[in-house]
């Protein structure tokens, strides 16, 4: 008896680990702060870490080497006292490509417009469709944008129910909450255009190109080279006219973040009409980063 327990006490753990989507390594950086005690910082690193590692997000069964690999880095930039802190927060994600040791990275996103309260002790809890506090909402909102990219780079709008959780978070949002990157009118540059970029029907042709430029361009060059190449090409040539039909996309840049480099290494061995038409599109689309194009 004994031998069974201890059985289904492994496996119901083991069905457990299966079942978180996100491996997340979490950062707290604390530069200049000096009246807090540095035992605060840690607990929090720690609570936010069992967090996003802990909590299902999905229905869906993951594999251990299915999860999605993140970082979120929090620097704390003020502290105005009873546990409240202002920070900005680097949240990056990538996805390993299909049958090679690469991984191509999804967001690298950095969100100045964070506030939110923390006292050790207190839990991080997040319940679907209701407004609990600013951390866990701040934190379920980029998990489930990381998993709606992801589902959308392995299969045509496959982020669909990832991102309108999303939105229901945006929307749960009280009024009171303002200058802190949940409104339209909080500036143009914050996660609530972000996610409405991704959502918007004038870039739906962006969210077609993006599970091209993943699914039929980088893990198809396991197979074809070349093909993978131009379905990349073709995905670029659909966010460049993306550009035209909303030029102050936030998507936009996040992509080129993403993805600049990444495009830069993918093409140095090309034709030069294929190198100069790939230089082209990437001024076109991000005009500040063109010397390095």
């Amino acid at each position: 008896m004994k031998k069974i327990v201890f059985f289904l006490l492994i496996l119901g753990f083991a069905l457990k680990v299966d079942a978180q989507e996100l491996n997340v390594q979490v950062k707290v950086n604390t530069p200049k702060l000096q009246t807090t005690d540095p035992k605060v910082f840690k607990t929090l690193e720690d609570d936010i870490k069992r967090f996003l590692n802990t909590k299902v997000w999905t229905s869906d069964k993951y594999q251990l080497n299915e999860k999605v690999k993140c970082n979120f880095t929090l620097s704390i930039t003020q502290e105005t006292g009873n546990g409240i802190y202002s920070a900005d927060l680097t949240v990056q994600a990538s996805r390993p490509v299909f049958g090679s040791n690469y991984e191509t990275t999804l967001i690298n996103y950095i969100d100045k417009d964070v506030s939110f309260n923390y006292l050790p002790n207190d839990p991080i809890n997040y319940v679907q469709n209701v407004y609990s506090d600013r951390l866990p909402s701040l934190l379920a909102f980029y998990s489930y944008l990381i998993l709606g990219l992801d589902g959308d780079s392995f299969a045509p709008n496959g982020g669909d129910d990832y991102f309108l959780i999303c939105q229901n978070i945006v929307n749960t949002i009280p009024s009171t909450l303002v200058k802190e990157g949940w409104k339209p009118n909080d500036n143009s540059h914050n996660r609530y255009w972000l996610l409405e970029n991704i959502m918007s029907p004038r870039l739906r042709t962006m969210r077609g190109a993006w599970y091209t430029y993943h699914r039929l361009g980088l893990d198809m060059m396991f197979e074809n080279v070349e093909e993978g190449k131009k379905n990349i090409a073709r995905a670029l040539d659909i966010i460049d006219a993306s550009k035209r039909s909303y030029p102050a996309a936030q998507w936009l840049i996040s992509f080129m973040d993403a993805k600049g480099k990444e495009i830069v290494e993918i093409f140095k061995v090309a034709d030069k009409p294929q190198q100069e038409n790939i230089a082209n599109i990437l001024t076109r689309i991000s005009p500040t980063f063109s010397a390095r194009f």
